[in-house]
C-alpha cells in the first residue's frame, strides 16, 4: 500500500512539527498548513487522505471549514484535535461525518490514542465506503467512514471500541462468554462477532431463544429427543448442540432458564456430553457457548433463581455493552446505515437527515437502544414526504421528549464542554469518592484519574 498522505491544519507551527515527528514513524508522508485556505489548496493538490484539523483557530470558523471539506472532499478522512473542545462542537463535528474528535494535548497517553486512531484509517483506507455522491452533503461524510465496521458493528465509541479488542483478544480460545446489555443492545451481534473473529468461523453458529420456550419445549430444543420420548414426539429431533457442534451455540436471555434445565446444561459445560430426551447414547460435542442475558446474573444467583456454579462456567469472559443513550457519537452513524437499507427496501431516493432531525435523534433516551433507532428510522423512510427526512416525520414520541441531560455515566471525552473539575467532583460524588468506580464511570484509567485529582487539587476522602 502506498504511503498515506496526511495534512494537520494548525497555527502552531511547532504542534505542526510535533504531529509530523510523530507520524512520519509510521511511514506516513506529512503535510501541514496554517490556515483553511492554505488546506483547501493542499487537499486540492496532493489528494491528501487524513486531515488532522485544529478548527478553533484565531480569526477563522472551524465549522465552515469543516462543512467546506465534507462537502468538496467527501472521501478525505478529518480527525479533529483540538485545545478546546466542547460536546456542543463535538456533536456538530460528528454530525459532518468526522472519523475522530479528540482533545488536543502532549500528554503520551493522549499523542498514543491520536496515533492509535490515525493508524486505524491508514489500515482500513482501502475499504472506504466511496458513495458519498447519493446523500445530502451535510451527512455526506458519514458514508466516507467504513459503515461495515467490526463485523458488521458500526461504532466510533471508546468502549465499543475496546470491547472490539477484547473480541480480537478471546475469539480463538475456547472460554465460555457472558454477555450483559438492555434489551436492543445488539448482543447477538457482539455473539456473531465472537464465532466470526474466531478459528470457528464458516463453522455453525446456532441461537435458542430461551425466553420462548416452556422447560420441556426448552430441554428438548436444547439437547433434542428420541422418537416417543413424550406426547407429540413422533420423529427423532436433533437440539441444538448436536447442530452447534464444531461451532458457537448462543443463548439469548439465559437468566429465564428453568433451574432443572440450568442442571442439565451445567452437566454439558462440564463433560461436553450429553443424552437427547427418551434417549440413553451419550453425545459428545465440541461447542463454544456465549450467553447473552438484560439482567444482572450475579443478582439472579442472590434471588435463587439461577445457579452460581453455572454462573461461573457461563462467566470466564463478560462483556458488558453500553446503552445507546452513552453512545450518542453512534446516532447518526447508525441512522444514515438504516437509512441507506429501508432506502433500498422500499425503492425511495433519500439523501439523508436534516440537521433538525439529527439534533432530535441524538437528544432521545432510546430506551429500546439500537433496534429502537432502527424502527424509528424505517418508520421515516416509509412516511417521509421529501428527499430529505426531517424532524416532522420522526414520530412524535421522539420530537415531543425532553432532552437527555448528560448524565454522570458518561464518559469523560462526552462531556468536554463542562469543567474538567466539575466532572470529576460530581462523579465522586455520585460514587461517595470510590477511585475504582469513578474511574470506570468516567472511562479512564485509574492513574489518569489521580493525576486529574492531583492536578486540581481534589480529595477524594472529602467527597462523599
Amino acid at each position: 500500500m502506498p504511503r498515506a498522505k496526511i495534512l494537520v491544519v494548525d497555527q502552531d507551527i511547532s504542534w505542526t512539527l510535533k504531529l509530523s515527528e510523530l507520524l512520519i514513524r509510521d511511514e506516513c508522508e506529512m503535510f501541514s498548513a496554517n490556515s483553511p485556505e492554505d488546506a483547501m489548496l493542499l487537499l486540492d493538490a496532493r489528494s491528501i487522505d487524513i486531515v488532522i484539523a485544529e478548527i478553533n483557530m484565531p480569526g477563522t470558523d472551524g465549522t465552515a471549514f469543516l462543512e467546506q471539506m465534507r462537502q468538496v472532499f467527501p472521501e478525505t478522512t478529518v480527525i479533529v484535535h483540538t485545545a478546546r473542545a466542547s460536546v456542543e462542537q463535538a456533536v456538530r463535528a460528528t454530525k459532518l461525518g468526522i472519523f475522530d474528535y479528540l482533545q488536543k494535548s502532549e500528554d503520551p497517553a493522549a499523542l498514543a490514542t491520536l496515533r492509535e486512531r490515525v493508524g486505524q484509517v491508514v489500515r482500513e483506507i482501502r475499504t472506504l465506503v466511496r458513495t458519498a455522491s447519493v446523500v445530502d452533503p451535510r451527512t455526506r461524510g458519514l458514508l466516507a467512514t467504513p459503515v461495515q465496521g467490526f463485523y458488521g458493528i458500526i461504532s466510533q465509541n471508546q468502549q465499543m471500541r475496546d470491547i472490539f479488542e477484547l473480541i480480537q483478544t478471546i475469539a480463538d480460545s475456547y472460554a465460555n462468554v457472558l454477555i450483559h446489555g438492555e434489551t436492543g443492545t445488539g448482543k447477538e451481534l457482539v455473539a456473531r462477532a465472537i464465532h466470526e473473529a474466531s478459528g470457528r468461523h464458516g463453522k455453525p453458529f446456532v441461537t435458542l431463544d430461551c425466553t420462548a420456550l416452556a422447560r420441556e419445549l426448552l430441554e428438548s430444543e436444547l439437547f433434542g429427543h428420541e422418537k416417543g420420548a413424550f406426547t407429540g414426539a413422533v420423529d427423532r429431533h436433533v437440539g441444538r448442540f448436536e447442530r452447534a457442534n464444531t461451532g458457537t451455540l448462543f443463548l439469548d436471555e439465559v437468566a429465564t432458564i428453568n433451574l432443572n434445565v440450568q442442571a442439565k446444561l451445567l452437566r454439558v459445560l462440564q463433560t461436553r456430553t450429553f443424552e437427547r430426551v427418551g434417549g440413553s447414547k451419550s453425545i459428545s460435542v465440541d461447542v463454544r457457548i456465549i450467553a447473552a442475558t438484560n439482567r444482572p446474573l450475579e443478582t439472579c444467583v442472590t434471588e435463587g433463581i439461577f445457579r452460581e456454579d453455572l454462573y461461573h462456567r457461563l462467566n470466564v469472559v463478560q462483556i458488558d455493552l453500553p446503552p445507546l443513550r452513552e453512545r450518542t457519537v453512534d446516532i447518526p452513524l447508525l441512522a444514515m446505515e438504516f437509512l441507506r437499507r429501508f432506502s433500498r427496501q422500499n425503492g425511495k431516493d433519500l439523501r439523508g437527515f436534516s440537521d433538525a432531525a439529527i439534533d432530535v435523534l441524538c437528544r432521545y433516551n432510546w430506551s429500546g437502544n439500537v433496534r429502537e433507532l432502527e424502527n424509528v428510522v424505517l418508520q421515516a423512510v416509509v412516511l417521509a414526504k421529501s428527499s430529505l427526512i426531517d424532524a416532522s416525520d420522526l414520530p412524535k414520541r421522539i420530537t415531543e421528549s425532553k432532552p437527555v441531560l448528560g448524565s454522570q455515566s458518561a464518559a469523560l471525552a462526552d462531556q468536554l464542554g463542562e469543567p474538567e473539575k466539575q466532572i470529576l467532583i460530581n462523579a465522586l460524588r455520585q460514587h461517595s469518592g470510590n477511585i475504582k468506580r469513578t474511574a470506570e464511570t468516567l472511562q479512564i484509567s485509574r492513574t489518569t484519574l489521580y493525576a486529574k485529582l492531583k492536578k486540581y487539587q481534589i480529595d477524594p476522602d472529602a467527597i462523599r
